[in-house]
């Protein structure tokens, strides 16, 4: 596996882990993120942050980030190692995951790490004191990353074609309707079609 895709693995992992003491409820709720390779949609989104602009463009049409947040994470892991902010220290790498620092993390250190890069740790001092865009985007897709996550794991993206997602099962949700009863029964005076 990849530095990036096993970095991408370890995130899912502390972000949407498996939740076996759930069984009782029903086995849709024991799989997690890593069940339904969430980390390749998170991967591909990530990559198509950030479109390319005049020369570049022609070559590609996005600017593939996900290598750098990788870097990125075992980068601001080692900061939360040399500060002492880790709860569990190092752990034996995951044979599911990449054999960075990041990934050697327990799931709650992993999301401490995210932390420092949002607002705690050298990134966000450097944004503080030097205007750049760059730090700010650094900034932004960190405290990003759970969201997008989430989303991803909770859309129809990790279903299969035509089918709800891991997600609806957990959630019981239904997927698109055309309008539910409850709505019904207001009058509306007017209403014009947009281009959405």
């Amino acid at each position: 596996m990849s530095h990036t895709r096993g970095t991408f693995a370890a995130l899912v992992d502390a972000v949407v882990p498996e939740t076996p003491e759930l069984a009782d409820r029903g086995e849709e709720h024991v799989p997690g993120g890593l069940d339904v390779d969430l980390e390749k949609s998170v991967i591909e989104r990530v990559n198509n942050f950030l479109e390319t602009h005049g020369a570049a463009a022609a070559v590609t049409d996005a600017v593939p980030l996900a290598p750098a947040v990788a870097t990125l994470l075992d980068i601001a892991a080692v900061e939360l190692l040399v500060r002492r902010r880790t709860e569990d220290g190092l752990n034996t790498p995951n044979d599911d995951f990449s054999r960075g620092i990041f990934s050697r993390l327990s799931r709650k250190d992993r999301l401490r790490t995210l932390r420092l890069l949002e607002d705690e740790g050298v990134v966000a001092k450097l944004a503080e004191r030097y205007d750049s865009a760059s730090l700010g985007a650094v900034q932004f897709l960190a405290s990003s990353l759970p969201i997008l996550i989430e989303f991803v794991y909770y859309s129809e993206v990790t279903g299969e074609q035509g089918e709800g997602s891991l997600g609806w099962d957990q959630t019981g949700y239904p997927g698109p309707a055309e309008g539910y009863a409850v709505g019904m029964g207001y009058e509306i005076e007017a209403f014009e079609e947009n281009d959405y």
